[in-house]
C-alpha cells in the first residue's frame, strides 16, 4: 500500500475528500493520514529490534482496517504479503514457515484457520485482529492465545519521527494447481514505475472512483488498489459483496474503474433484467478481470449490460500484470490473449532456448520491472536474451506456458509446457484438452466451464467437464453442446459433462480444480452406479 508521506500529500490537496469507502465507513484523506500515523506508531512498538527486514502477512479480505495496516507497514518498511485462506492448512503452514512473519493480520472469519497453523516463529509473532474492538479497561498487551485488537494500534500516540527505512523486499504467493505454493521475491522497489505504467495504460487519475471487488491477496487487484490510492483517487472496498449490493455500489458510488473476479462478474451479469445497472452506470469506463477462463457469454453480456468497459488480464505472481485485452478486441479475439502491458517484453522460445520468429509457437518468457527476482526457496528458470527493439540483452523469466505472438503483437496462450515424459503423460492429449477448454469458452450457451483430466478406479482415464448454463432450464442445451465438442476434440477419452451452480476460483483467477473435483466426482459416480443398475434391471 502507499506510505504516510503520500497520504499526507493527498490530504493536503483535499482533506475532506474520500480515500476509502467500506460499507458505512467513509475514511477521508485526512482521517486516513491520522489513522495510518497512529497505527504505524502502535505497530512499531511490537516490531523486532534492529534494522533488518521484518515481514508481515494477512489472512483477510478487503477492509479499511487492512488498508490502514498495509499503509502502516509500508511506512515502517515492513513487507506485507497476502495469504489465500482457502489454500489449505498444509500450504499455509509451509508459506508461513518460509516467510517467518513477525506480524500476522487476521479477521474473525479466519482466526480459527490461523489458530490451527504451526510455524517456527509462530509463538513469537504478533497477531492483530483487524475487526477486533477492545472492551473499556481491557489489557492492551496480547497473550499467546489472545491477539491484539486493531483499535489498540490506532489509539497510539503518533510518532514524532519515523524509524529508518528497513531493507526493501516484496513477496507474492504463487499458487499452483499441481503442487504447493511458492513465494515470488522482488528485492528492488518497482511500485513507482508500475504506478506510472498503469496510469499511462488506463488513464487513471485522482477523480476516479475505484471498485476493489477482488481479494487483496490477488496481486493484480492489490496493484490497482495501490495505484488508485497513489494518484489520490477514492477506493471502494467490496470484496465478498453480493451481486445485488455490487450493482447498487456501481451506481451509488459512481464507480469509474474496478477489478472484479470472474465468479463475481458472472453473478453480476446474471442479475435479472429489472436489476440491470447499465442505464445508470455511465461513469464506469474500465473494469478488469483475470482472463484465463473468461467465456464468450461473459464478454458479450458485459458489453450489452455495462457497455465497452471490460478488460481481461493475463499475469501471475511471478510476472505481474503481463497482458491486457480491451473491450473492442475481446469481441473477436480468442480466449487467453492480450497485448503486453507497458514495460513488459515477451519472447517465445524454441526447444533450444532461443527466441523464435513472430507467429511461431513455443515456451513463453517475460521481462520487465514487474518480473520477480526468484523464488524464496531457490532460483527460477531465467534466460538472457536480446529480442531487438533497442532494449539490448534482458533477463527473461521462462514460464511453463506455451503460446505465440501474432502479426498485431497480440499474445495468445495455447497451452502448458510439461517436463513429464510422454510415456507417463500424453502431452498431445493435454494440448487438445487446453484447446477444448478454449473452444468451450467460446460457446455462447455457457456462462463458465472447466476441463479436468482424471484417473480413478471408477472413471478410469477420463475428462470431467463441469459447466454453468447460460440460464436456469438451459442445462440440456449446454450438455449437448459440450458433449459434442468433447467427442470431436478428444475422442480418445470418455467425457463426463455435469451442470454445476458455481465454479470456484483462487484469488489469482485460477480454477480450484481440487475443490471442483471434490464436489462433482461423487455425483458423477452416483450417476454411473444408477445407470448400471438400470441397465442390469433392463437386461434381467
Amino acid at each position: 500500500m502507499i506510505k504516510l508521506d503520500d497520504i499526507r500529500r493527498h490530504a493536503a490537496g483535499g482533506v475532506t475528500r474520500d480515500a476509502l469507502v467500506d460499507g458505512q465507513v467513509r475514511l477521508t484523506w485526512g482521517q486516513f493520514a491520522e489513522t495510518v500515523e497512529r497505527t504505524a506508531a502502535g505497530l512499531s512498538g511490537h516490531l523486532p529490534a534492529g534494522d533488518g527486514p521484518v515481514r508481515a502477512v494477512f489472512l483477510a479480505g478487503n477492509s479499511w482496517q487492512l488498508a490502514v495496516a498495509m499503509s502502516a507497514c509500508a511506512t515502517l518498511g515492513v513487507s506485507c504479503t497476502g495469504l489465500d485462506p482457502d489454500s489449505g492448512s498444509d500450504d499455509l503452514g509451509q508459506v508461513l514457515t518460509w516467510l517467518e512473519p513477525a506480524v500476522v493480520f487476521v479477521t474473525s472469519d479466519h482466526r480459527a484457520t490461523l489458530d490451527q497453523l504451526v510455524w517456527p516463529s509462530g509463538p513469537q509473532a504478533l497477531h492483530v485482529l483487524l475487526d477486533g474492538v477492545s472492551a473499556p479497561g481491557a489489557q492492551a498487551a496480547p497473550t499467546a492465545h489472545q491477539p491484539l485488537n486493531f483499535d489498540r494500534l490506532t489509539s497510539a500516540e503518533p510518532l514524532r519521527t519515523l524509524p529508518a527505512p528497513r531493507p526493501y523486499e516484496s513477496f507474492a504467493v504463487a499458487s499452483r494447481s499441481d503442487g504447493p505454493s511458492r513465494i515470488a521475491v522482488r528485492r528492488t522497489p518497482t511500485e513507482g514505475r508500475h504506478l506510472v505504467d498503469l496510469v499511462d495504460e488506463f488513464g487513471l487519475n485522482r477523480d476516479d472512483v475505484h471498485l476493489a471487488s477482488a481479494p487483496p491477496a490477488q496481486s493484480t487487484a492489490l496493484a490497482l488498489t495501490r495505484t488508485m490510492l497513489g494518484v489520490g483517487a477514492t477506493v471502494v472496498l467490496a470484496d465478498g459483496v453480493g451481486a445485488q449490493a455490487l450493482s447498487a455500489l456501481l451506481v451509488d458510488e459512481r464507480v469509474t474503474s474496478g477489478v472484479i473476479t470472474p465468479s463475481t462478474l458472472h453473478a453480476l451479469l446474471a442479475l435479472p433484467e429489472s436489476a440491470d445497472p447499465s442505464p445508470r452506470t455511465r461513469h464506469l469506463r474500465f473494469l478488469l478481470t483475470p482472463g484465463a477462463h473468461l467465456g464468450r457469454w461473459t464478454v458479450n453480456t458485459a458489453w450489452e449490460r455495462l457497455g465497452p468497459v471490460l478488460h481481461t488480464a493475463l499475469g501471475s505472481a511471478e510476472t505481474g500484470l503481463s497482458a491486457v485485452m480491451g473491450p473492442e478486441e475481446l469481441l473477436v479475439s480468442p480466449p487467453r490473449s492480450g497485448h503486453a502491458t507497458l514495460g513488459t517484453a515477451v519472447a517465445v522460445l524454441g526447444e533450444d532456448g532461443l527466441a523464435l520468429e513472430q507467429g511461431a509457437t513455443g515456451r513463453l518468457a517475460f521481462a520487465g520491472h514487474q518480473v520477480m527476482d526468484g523464488y524464496l526457496d531457490g532460483e527460477t528458470n531465467t534466460a538472457t536474451l536480446d529480442i531487438g527493439a533497442g532494449a539490448g540483452a534482458q533477463r527473461f523469466l521462462v514460464t511453463d506456458e506455451a503460446g505465440y505472438v501474432d502479426e498485431t503483437g497480440r499474445l495468445v496462450v495455447t497451452g502448458r509446457v510439461t517436463e513429464v515424459p510422454v510415456v507417463v503423460r500424453d502431452s498431445a492429449v493435454d494440448t487438445e484438452l487446453f484447446r477444448l477448454e478454449s473452444d468451450l469458452l467460446n460457446l455462447p450457451c455457457l456462462r463458465d466451464t472447466a476441463v479436468m483430466r482424471v484417473s480413478s478406479a471408477v472413471l478410469g482415464d477420463a475428462i470431467v467437464v463441469p459447466f454453468i448454463a447460460v440460464a436456469v432450464g438451459r442445462e440440456a442445451t449446454g450438455y449437448q453442446a459440450l458433449s459434442a465438442a468433447c467427442a470431436r476434440r478428444v475422442p480418445s477419452l470418455p467425457a463426463h459433462v455435469i451442470a454445476v451452480d458455481t465454479i470456484p476460483y483462487s484469488p489469482t483467477g485460477r480454477i480450484r480444480t481440487g475443490d471442483l473435483l471434490d464436489a462433482v466426482l461423487p455425483i458423477i459416480t452416483l450417476n454411473l452406479q444408477l445407470e448400471q443398475s438400470m441397465q442390469q434391471e433392463m437386461s434381467a
